[in-house]
């Protein structure tokens, strides 16, 4: 798409802004009033939303009667000449359109919808099996390196005041910067929202830079993908979450629960995040008073299942408070069950997710164990105080029509049971390695990870923060989790 003369000729004059545009547009009223000796010229105005369209590029709609004779004036050029193509203004439309074709492609979860040679559109993000999906609108802009060490990228607009308005509204959105590499184009991505603030506050959003290290790749698409459809779900739950959340306490007096999904009206992030969240409550109840250290058995075997433990707030302060179990002598034990045949299904972003959430617990000083046996699928989420209680706290893929499945037993044989269960997942473990590093390099090889670009990866993100590239919006998230996981496993890089 060939851009409008008239539209060059505002960047060119540095009067993209609606305000500086009708500063110079005054002025030629009242000139060309004088001139004319028509008074009525005087008054001519131009209100912002006529501005935006005229200064949209495209050629469709153009000014008539007094406010042409005004721009005419202004411009030196017949309106049917300012509201043509300009000749030798080739678009980079086209070929950003075409690179951008390559994230769907590479993605399956992922579709851009954009106008035919459009910078602008929408990018829809669908869930597997937990995640609802969402939308987000995105502004696609060329990028170039920084002429400094930081290696970072500047995004530059053909149009300043068309990515102005992009910003404008308060939705979530994404700029992506495309880095042309003879027909293998780089995608760098950055939430919308610090460019929106630095507009608001009249700051030129000219010149922003993107890191480099928010290079579009499984790493940092599967982030985004999860948090920002987490973040949507949670939003669009947040009044009914908050009346459920004020219910939670008077289940836990409860020897068992398992409140029925038909009693509320959520979305799937909204019911996994109410489960989740009494689970939590639930165990840090029942083991209140215990002594002796217990092991915990997750259920968590997807990307999608496992991103909570990246940014649910809950998830992190969970953590937090059963740090007084750890000791180096007798640390915490955590088992996942992941099926070959299920790590084979799922897609690379996705398996990283689930290692990045399984690093977090290494970083909080948990013994992961990892058992790839398909007939321990349905075993329990369970926190085991050996010989004396196990507390059962499901809310992944739990059975039924229920939002979590909660108890508490002391019965010898179902205590046996689960000792017995634990029992095999320590001989089966596929991690091998005595430390953290030896246990998450098995786990990469195990999900067909590349360990050393994961680590570098992992390092540069973490020295940036996530905050940036995505940013939660509800209360209930947070990404002080996915950055000190993105944290430990960058000081694990090989070239460290």
């Amino acid at each position: 798409m060939r851009r409008t003369l008239f539209s060059l000729l505002l960047q060119e004059r540095q009067l993209l802004r609606w305000e500086a545009f009708c500063v110079h547009f005054a002025a030629s009223t009242r000139e060309l009033a004088h001139e004319s000796g028509n008074r009525r010229l005087a008054s001519v105005t131009v209100g912002r939303t006529t501005f935006d369209r005229w200064s949209s590029g495209t050629w469709f709609g153009r000014p008539r009667g007094e406010a042409a004779q005004v721009l005419e004036r202004m411009f030196g050029h017949t309106v049917d000449v300012l509201f043509s193509p300009a000749d030798g203004s080739d678009s980079i439309a086209k070929p950003i359109t075409e690179a951008a074709e390559r994230i769907a492609s590479r993605w399956t979860t992922s579709r851009l919808l954009l106008p035919a040679d459009a910078l602008v559109g929408t990018w829809e993000l669908s869930g597997r099996q937990n995640l609802d999906g969402t939308s987000a609108a995105v502004h696609f802009l060329p990028v170039a390196r920084c002429g400094d060490d930081t290696g970072a990228w500047d995004m530059n607009a053909d149009g300043l005041h068309e990515l102005e308005r992009f910003l404008r509204p308060a939705r979530r959105g994404f700029l992506v910067g495309v880095e042309n590499r003879d027909n293998d184009p780089q995608f760098y991505v950055r939430d919308a929202g610090p460019a929106r603030r630095a507009a608001s506050s009249g700051m030129s959003t000219a010149g922003m830079t993107i890191p480099s290290a928010y290079l579009l790749d499984d790493l940092t698409y599967g982030i985004l993908w999860s948090l920002t459809q987490l973040d949507d779900g949670l939003l669009a739950d947040d009044q009914a979450l908050d009346a459920e959340q004020r219910l939670l306490s008077t289940y836990l007096a409860l020897p068992r629960s398992a409140p029925s999904r038909m009693f509320v009206d959520l979305t799937s992030v909204g019911t996994s995040w109410v489960g989740s969240a009494f689970c939590a409550q639930h165990i840090q109840h029942q083991l209140a008073d215990a002594t002796t250290v217990p092991t915990f058995w997750t259920r968590e075997q997807s990307g999608e299942e496992a991103a909570p433990w990246l940014f649910f707030q809950h998830k992190i302060e969970y953590l937090r408070a059963l740090n007084r179990f750890h000791s180096t002598a007798s640390p915490t034990t955590r088992v996942f069950c992941l099926p070959n045949a299920t790590v084979t299904r799922s897609e690379r972003y996705e398996r990283i997710l689930l290692l990045l959430a399984i690093a977090l617990m290494e970083h909080f000083g948990i013994r992961v164990r990892v058992i790839p046996k398909p007939e321990y699928s349905d075993v329990d989420g369970v926190a085991l105080v050996p010989g004396q209680r196990a507390v059962v706290a499901n809310w992944v893929r739990v059975h039924g029509e229920v939002l979590w499945a909660a108890s508490t037993t002391t019965s010898r044989g179902d205590l046996r049971t689960y000792a017995e269960v634990f029992g095999d997942a320590q001989d089966e473990d596929l991690l091998v390695g005595t430390d953290t590093e030896g246990r998450l390099r098995s786990l990469a090889d195990y999900l067909d990870i590349d360990w050393a670009w994961l680590t570098s990866r992992c390092r540069s993100l973490g020295e940036h923060g996530v905050a940036d590239l995505v940013r939660p919006r509800s209360r209930l998230l947070t990404v002080e989790a996915v950055d000190e996981a993105l944290a430990f496993l960058g000081a694990l890089a090989p070239d460290r």
